[in-house]
């Protein structure tokens, strides 16, 4: 071949991309961080009510609710590190922050003698380490999607605090739980060693028992996943 049309069909392939395509990240250790939106699932507002009515209860006092607010979405993010064995099968190792729900509520109080007004303010929140395993299916060299279960030890921690006629008092309730979690997601390669993520999981029973009861925890994240030999 004319060496000026070999040398004009290289720059060709190169200037349109024919170059052999970017292969999936590779096999072995990896290492993930990921943020976005959690959310409560399954929390009404009628069944934080009733806990509002049963904290006064339980102090010996009947409430009525005047109004009432609930913000059931936070920031959620987590850290991880895997080991991906083959093209279907990964473990992970994280830990994740779900952040917290808050709930506040305008009463009025009784004791069957006095009236008076109060206010309430709650919040849960829960945080810990998540083991898990993927299944995998590659999608050509540079797609896959993947399904999570595992089992998370949430550290949920709750809080209120009440104000009756200015005078104000606060609790707290601490609770180690470990429940199921499972999820789908899909990754794209941008190189053999990096990836970009998106994940959704949902967390089984992350509540804690006097603020919002058994509530599940759905997380929405953006992640980048780094091989381990990247950094080599």
């Amino acid at each position: 071949m004319n060496p000026r049309i070999r040398s004009g069909a290289l720059l060709l392939c190169l200037g349109f991309g024919c170059v052999a395509p970017a292969q999936a990240v590779e096999h072995g250790w990896y290492l993930v961080g990921f943020g976005g939106e959690s959310s409560a699932a399954g929390l009404s507002q009628a069944q934080t009510d009733a806990n509002v009515i049963a904290i006064f209860n339980s102090i010996g006092l009947d409430a009525v609710i005047n109004s009432s607010t609930i913000d059931d979405s936070d920031t959620g993010y987590g850290v991880a590190g895997g080991y991906q064995h083959n093209d279907h099968i990964a473990v992970e190792f994280a830990y994740v922050n779900l952040g917290s729900v808050e709930f506040s509520a305008f009463t009025t109080v009784t004791d069957g003698v006095e009236v008076a007004d109060a206010e309430l303010g709650l919040e849960s929140s829960a945080k810990g380490p998540v083991v898990s395993v993927l299944g995998i299916l590659p999608i050509g060299e540079r797609f896959s999607l993947f399904g999570r279960v595992g089992l998370s030890f949430m550290n949920a921690e709750g809080k209120a605090r009440i104000t009756i006629d200015g005078i104000s008092d606060s609790a707290r309730q601490t609770s180690q739980k470990s429940d199921p979690v499972f999820g789908v997601g899909a990754e794209f390669s941008l190189t053999k060693h990096v990836a970009i993520r998106l994940a959704w999981d949902r967390y089984l029973d992350v509540g804690t028992e006097d603020v919002t009861g058994d509530v599940d925890a759905d997380l929405i994240t953006l992640g980048l996943r780094f091989g381990i030999g990247w950094f080599r």
